[in-house]
């Protein structure tokens, strides 16, 4: 097992828990503002896709400083059964991904990217409508960096990350 300051470097292992979760916490700031929000997402080659409205604070944040962070974490098992445990420690993953988000504002990469979400949450036949484009946003962010932590039972955590390029195993 390895521990936070050397962990495996395992694209395959961090996609993994990245795609057996449908919703994380969009991480942004402006100048000393932080702001978070939950969104569900779909993943690709590296990239995480959002939709959302015209307009609205997240995308004002975003084009004044691209910098993001999205977590992604799930808890396996019940809430009732973890708390009957009485333990702080369970069975748990998570992913912190840091990059750069934009907006997507050209019609055909907004189509591509309403495809690739739709397709990710099991729409395979899926096209956008003709007005999408002007009634839907896309919120596309690269990938720098994951890292990836997974606890079970008996405390035992383990740590991943991911990087840039490199072929999941």
């Amino acid at each position: 097992m390895k521990d936070r300051e050397n962990p495996v470097r395992n694209n395959g292992e961090v996609e993994k828990m990245v795609r057996d979760a449908f919703q994380g916490v969009l991480v942004m700031c402006r100048n000393d503002e932080p702001y978070a929000v939950p969104m569900n997402f779909a993943y690709r080659d590296g990239r995480f896709y959002f939709h959302c409205a015209l307009v609205g604070e997240k995308l004002e944040m975003i084009r004044s400083n691209p910098k993001v962070v999205f977590v992604v974490n799930r808890y396996n098992g019940r809430p009732e059964d973890h708390r009957k445990s009485l333990k702080c420690h369970g069975c748990w993953e998570s992913v912190i991904a840091r990059g750069r988000a934009r907006v997507v504002e050209e019609r055909e990469e907004l189509c591509d990217a309403f495809r690739t979400f739709m397709r990710y949450h099991g729409n395979e036949s899926f096209e956008p409508s003709e007005k999408a484009h002007e009634q839907t946003r896309a919120i596309v962010m690269d990938v720098d960096t994951m890292t990836a932590r997974r606890e079970n039972d008996a405390k035992q955590t383990e740590f991943w990350t991911w990087e840039q390029g490199v072929k999941p195993c």
